[in-house]
């Protein structure tokens, strides 16, 4: 029988790991191979009963019920379940009344879908630069990219932390725009007592099975502030028979995965609480940031790189990214990069060719533009000095685990010598971003 189950438990740390020598130069890994899988999500006998009992149940039936309560433990005004988080971006800029030839401003800095959603609107995606601090979309180039074809800006609250929402909301106020969220990273994130997904007029997100909240295989929701905005969702599937009707199967499972959302939630902000104290004293490493009042969701980690901290100054700074990926993976750490370039460089926005000659783009020319990485210098430099974990902090994570990470990056941290020879023997050819465009 194949089985997710461990082959072993992690051994404690004996004091050794950080002064040993690194894997790539010979030494044993801080996590040794076989070991190194992850498992998510965690499913029980109560998935499986839940899923059992649902079939008593008319496929409508057990999709009503798992929208409305998780619309509850959101708090939004009304939500709509439907097939895939592109699905649900869609639907909520419908709700929140973009049309075709509209401009959506998005960050230049998320994943391909929340641009392909504006499209899927048959409006035009504006793309600005992003906060240095957050990753996320920077209120001030928001307002900026506005003009009087402007419907909506739809900020990332990338990674699961959420933008800034008071001061975007303010920019929508004083220009006459719509505040619609991309809250696929965000399950439980929130700032104060609000919950991401109930911050603006529509808010879409994505349940597939790989985040925070994860549902049987592919699945999203879209929020809405107000009837009018869901019932404009509703009209818009039946009118133009589109079917994205969520299935029973992922239904049931988010409904008993949503019993236990609240203990992942807890565990995941117990270890990035406990990663960002041991990367705050390596001096090479910095933790994500999180402004006072916001709930950081975690559904990524990203640790940012200061090479003058260990003498690496005179190094391009992607450079020494690429030499400290090498060394992390080597020790069983499986940081990743995802995305190497701004969004508007990939080839659905650099070709345009949209859904044939060029549609939705042809109905407002000057709003499709052409783009480079260079104008995006906020992205491009957080692209180049920057790496993820992505599931690496979610439950059933071991704690063992969860220190082995933590001397991984301690043990490259005291290494300068062994990054600045990477760097010199590997001869790295050229930035992430003047490289193909990448997805995750």
């Amino acid at each position: 029988m194949i089985t997710d189950f461990p082959e072993a438990p992690l051994p404690l740390l004996d004091g050794t790991e950080t002064t040993a020598e690194l894997a790539e130069f010979g030494g044993d890994p801080v996590i040794p191979k076989g070991l190194r899988r992850t498992v998510f999500p965690v499913i029980t006998k109560e998935d499986t009963f839940h899923m059992l009992r649902s079939q008593r149940s008319s496929p409508e039936k057990v999709v009503e019920e798992f929208a409305e309560r998780y619309r509850s433990y959101v708090g939004a005004h009304s939500a709509l379940p439907v097939a895939s988080g592109t699905a649900s971006l869609h639907m909520a800029l419908v709700g929140a009344g973009v049309m075709p030839g509209d401009e959506v401003i998005v960050p230049a800095f998320t994943f391909i879908a929340t641009a392909q959603a504006v499209v899927a609107a048959k409006a035009v995606p504006v793309f600005v630069d992003i906060d240095p601090h957050t990753y996320c979309m920077a209120p001030e180039r928001a307002e900026a990219a506005i003009t009087e074809r402007t419907k909506a800006i739809m900020p990332v609250h990338v990674h699961g932390l959420p933008a800034d929402v008071p001061a975007l909301r303010g920019v929508c106020e004083r220009n006459g725009t719509v505040l619609v969220e991309d809250a696929s990273h965000a399950h439980s994130a929130g700032i104060g007592d609000s919950m991401c997904g109930s911050l603006g007029t529509a808010a879409g997100q994505s349940l597939m099975a790989d985040k925070n909240f994860p549902l049987g295989g592919e699945g999203g929701i879209a929020f809405f502030s107000s009837d009018e905005a869901h019932q404009r969702a509703v009209s818009c599937l039946a009118r133009n028979g589109i079917d994205y009707r969520m299935s029973w199967i992922v239904a049931s499972f988010g409904t008993s995965q949503l019993q236990r959302l609240g203990y992942y939630d807890a565990i995941r902000a117990r270890n990035a609480a406990e990663l960002s104290r041991a990367l705050d004293e390596t001096g090479l490493f910095t933790p994500p940031y999180v402004p006072e009042g916001y709930t950081h969701s975690y559904n990524m980690y990203r640790i940012g790189l200061r090479p003058e901290a260990v003498g690496l100054e005179d190094l391009p700074v992607w450079k020494v990214k690429e030499a400290v990926h090498e060394l992390l993976v080597a020790e069983g750490v499986p940081a990743r990069e995802w995305q190497n370039t701004p969004i508007p460089c990939h080839l659905p926005f650099t070709h345009r060719h949209g859904f044939g000659n060029g549609y939705p783009f042809t109905l407002n020319p000057e709003a499709a533009r052409d783009h480079t990485p260079q104008d995006f210098p906020v992205v491009r430099a957080m692209l180049e000095s920057t790496l993820v974990l992505c599931r690496e902090l979610r439950s059933p994570v071991e704690h063992e685990r969860l220190q082995r990470y933590a001397a991984a990056f301690r043990k490259i941290a005291k290494r300068p010598d062994a990054i600045r020879t990477l760097v010199n023997e590997r001869n790295y050819p050229r930035p992430p971003h003047q490289e193909a465009a990448r997805l995750g």
